[in-house]
């Protein structure tokens, strides 16, 4: 038996069926007149093939259209395939197979995805005033291993009038003369340092052109009508350009005759692409610095000696002159002097993933 495409017309009036040569079945117009009588006559097979009614039936049901081989395994039947650039020039389905099945694409053209810059802002911190406040009986040069006396302020100072502590004038210890030589302050304290971190969630200048697919495949079927050999479908003939494929959904291996030549096109993209958060490191290069004023008197009103402080660490300052008293103590509120930071993140991360893998495989003579 040959093989047949569907997709041919019935007509609308009643028919019969007529045996053509080849054993293919075949239909032809019964219009009930058979004879002068108006009897139902027998077909009469002339010169032109079998007859009804006296009126002649093509027998000829060779595909007037093109016969190509059956299609492999699991792949679709034969669909006509326009393969090429997508530049808008892919002609539109021709009229022997106008529905448009599928449009695909392939080569998919990634503009590079721009993150960044990364910057910190200065940074920002509080200050405390220092904890400790020590007397030596000795210059700064020679204070290691001499005696000292506490001269702490009260916890929690915010640099007010603090009388504890106090140490008087001429206060001796002993063979080293004076204990106040020199005074030593404690290095000031910092603390919630931190810096804000800018950008990194879009490009330098513009958001990049979108993805783009640089092949596509424009799928059509249509209809034909007609007998092939056992092992062929007849089909609509290819138009320019157009080309008779069998396809499938994912990836697959074409056949290793007739569908040989292969291509993957993918019904789409989705871009997941984005950039990592912008974040600071550590504040380096901050301090905190303040200055303590020292008076002879509980009520800090007499002539102060200043004494620098800062937070790398304590200071030193010679008391002029040695021995003088150390009543009571203010400071000054502390500054912070802004450090940076280090910028991290705004790397790119993710990739454009292609969407809904297709097989095309296509009739290679």
């Amino acid at each position: 038996m040959k093989h047949w495409i569907q997709g041919f017309v019935i007509a609308s009036f009643l028919v019969g069926m007529v045996a053509c040569a080849d054993g293919v079945v075949t239909y032809t117009q019964m219009d009930g007149g058979g004879g002068a009588g108006g009897e139902g006559g027998a077909s009469d097979a002339g010169a032109d093939g079998p007859t009804s009614s006296g009126r002649p039936v093509d027998c000829d049901f060779t595909c007037r259209d093109e016969c190509v081989p059956l299609h492999p395994g699991d792949m679709s039947f034969p669909v006509l395939v326009w393969i090429g650039p997508n530049d808008g020039a892919a002609p539109p389905c021709s009229d022997n197979a106008p529905v448009e099945q599928f449009v695909w694409h392939a080569d998919l053209v990634i503009p590079p995805k721009k993150c960044g810059p990364c910057t910190c802002t200065p940074s920002t911190g509080t200050c405390a005033l220092p904890t400790s406040i020590t007397a030596h009986a000795a210059p700064c040069t020679l204070a290691d291993g001499a005696t000292a006396t506490p001269a702490d302020p009260p916890p929690g100072w915010d640099g007010a009038c603090a009388a504890g502590d106090a140490l008087p004038a001429d206060l001796a210890c002993g063979a080293e003369g004076p204990c106040v030589q020199s005074i030593t302050v404690g290095p000031l304290g910092v603390a919630a340092e931190s810096c804000e971190a800018i950008g990194g969630s879009g490009s330098v200048t513009a958001p990049p052109p979108a993805p783009s697919w640089g092949l596509i495949a424009r799928v059509c079927e249509g209809s034909a009508f007609g007998a092939c050999a056992s092992d062929k479908h007849c089909v609509p003939t290819a138009p320019t350009g157009f080309r008779q494929c069998v396809q499938r959904e994912g990836v697959h291996d074409c056949a290793a005759e007739g569908y040989t030549e292969q291509f993957i096109f993918y019904e789409g993209f989705s871009d997941e692409r984005d950039c990592t958060a912008c974040s600071c490191g550590a504040p380096e290069g901050s301090s905190c610095h303040s200055d303590i004023a020292f008076h002879s008197d509980a009520a800090c009103t007499l002539t102060p000696l200043i004494a620098s402080a800062w937070s790398k660490g304590p200071t030193c300052h010679d008391v002029v002159p040695a021995g003088r008293a150390l009543e009571s103590k203010t400071a000054l509120s502390p500054v912070y002097q802004p450090g940076s930071c280090q910028a991290a993140g705004g790397e790119v991360i993710g990739e454009v993933a292609r969407i809904g893998p297709r097989t095309v495989c296509c009739y290679v003579a």
